[in-house]
């Protein structure tokens, strides 16, 4: 190989790689726009996480409140249940308050209530003066006439303080326990000659009284709620079956009716619409969010391409 031909190999030159060409404007503008939009989904979708994340730790919150408040209302009423409790106890067990008598009868009735003795049996109450005085009442009473109440049945007051409410027209309601019927008047009083003694207790069976009835209780069997007007004649202490003493208020009525219990009842609590609007938020909150996020990615992948 000659010396000329060497140094032209040598000297050829050595191929150069191809300068990177420079973006457009277009380009340029078309980068940063993709990369802003990845930026600001990107936030909104830390925004809308926060968001959700917040809802959903307020309705935690509203949870575990409602419950803190339903615990101390159950506590509040297991306290005043066993208030009211030691209240019936203490009645029961107490005699009635001095004043009874000639000198602590109610002047109503013409007075006719004035000797009633408290705790005394029913044995013999058909040849009471003021009981009989009572049947005549209402016997003679016009159609269409009823007793007016005057109060409502306040056991323990009625236990305690007999003479403040003799003869005052209470309303009662209970459930019967027990019947017994045709307890003979000395004398037919109208269309009575004869009256209708029921027991009655309330729903926890822990509270009751005895109402003697001149109309006929037809239709009422044990365990069914009544109402009844009864005029309070003094108070009753008997043994019951299991040898306890009891302390009841006695009354004589007209009549006792059924109770109509409403066939509507609310289950309504605090803690359902606070439950609902927290759902109902936390469902609305993600439902927009997700349409919102899913929009975003279809204008990302419009910029991309």
């Amino acid at each position: 190989m000659s010396e000329s031909t060497t140094n032209a190999t040598m000297t050829e030159p050595t191929p150069q790689a191809p300068e990177p060409q420079k973006p457009n404007k277009a380009e340029i503008a078309q980068i940063k726009a993709r990369y802003a939009a990845r930026n600001t989904f990107s936030t909104v979708g830390e925004i809308k996480r926060l968001f959700l994340f917040a809802i959903i730790a307020l309705a935690g919150v509203a949870t575990v409140l409602e419950f803190q408040r339903q615990k101390l209302r159950n506590q509040q009423e297991i306290q005043e249940d066993h208030e009211r409790w030691k209240r019936r106890q203490e009645a029961l067990k107490a005699s009635p308050q001095p004043g009874q008598g000639a000198e602590g009868g109610a002047v109503k009735w013409d007075n006719m209530l004035a000797e009633e003795k408290d705790d005394a049996p029913l044995d013999d109450v058909v040849t009471d003066r003021g009981f009989k005085y009572l049947v005549r009442h209402l016997a003679n009473m016009k159609p269409g006439e009823s007793l007016r109440p005057e109060e409502g049945f306040d056991y323990v007051d009625l236990l305690q303080n007999p003479a403040k409410h003799r003869g005052n027209v209470i309303s009662l309601s209970g459930l019967v326990n027990k019947v017994y019927s045709n307890i003979r008047l000395e004398s037919n009083q109208g269309p009575y000659d004869s009256v209708y003694r029921l027991y009655l207790v309330d729903l926890s069976g822990t509270q009751g009284c005895i109402v003697d009835v001149l109309e006929r209780p037809d239709g009422i069997d044990v365990r069914q709620p009544v109402e009844a007007d009864g005029i309070f004649i003094r108070t009753h202490k008997y043994e019951t079956a299991n040898g306890q003493t009891a302390r009841v208020p006695y009354f004589l009525a007209q009549r006792v009716t059924k109770l109509v219990r409403s066939k509507s009842h609310t289950i309504w609590s605090p803690t359902i619409p606070i439950a609902g609007v927290a759902g109902g938020l936390v469902l609305v909150a993600a439902v927009f969010f997700l349409g919102r996020a899913g929009s975003g990615k279809k204008k990302t992948n419009e910029v991309s391409s």
